[in-house]
């Protein structure tokens, strides 16, 4: 594991779930790490359900379309940061 992942693994409650319409108009799911300064501006801006760009506010870990988390999601999320999803 990287020394990224590592940081990662340990603050796993920065990590925001995300269901959202992409700029495409599909729906996605993301998996967003968020910095703990960002952390509350992020919030707001996920109350506001205006169009935003989450790499604004973090990292995105994962994502696939669609409403639910894919398998594949899943596994990456576990094998690279020990999320369980």
């Amino acid at each position: 594991m990287s020394e990224r992942n590592k940081l990662i693994s340990r603050t796993l409650h920065l990590i925001h779930r995300v269901r959202a319409k992409d700029t495409t108009g599909r729906w996605a799911y993301y998996f967003i790490y968020v910095l703990e300064p960002k952390e509350q501006l992020f919030l707001e801006a996920i109350k506001s359900k205006r169009m935003f760009d989450l790499e604004k506010y973090g990292k995105v870990l994962a994502s696939n379309y669609g409403h639910e988390p894919t398998e594949r999601v899943k596994t990456f999320l576990m094998v690279e940061y020990g999320l369980k999803v």
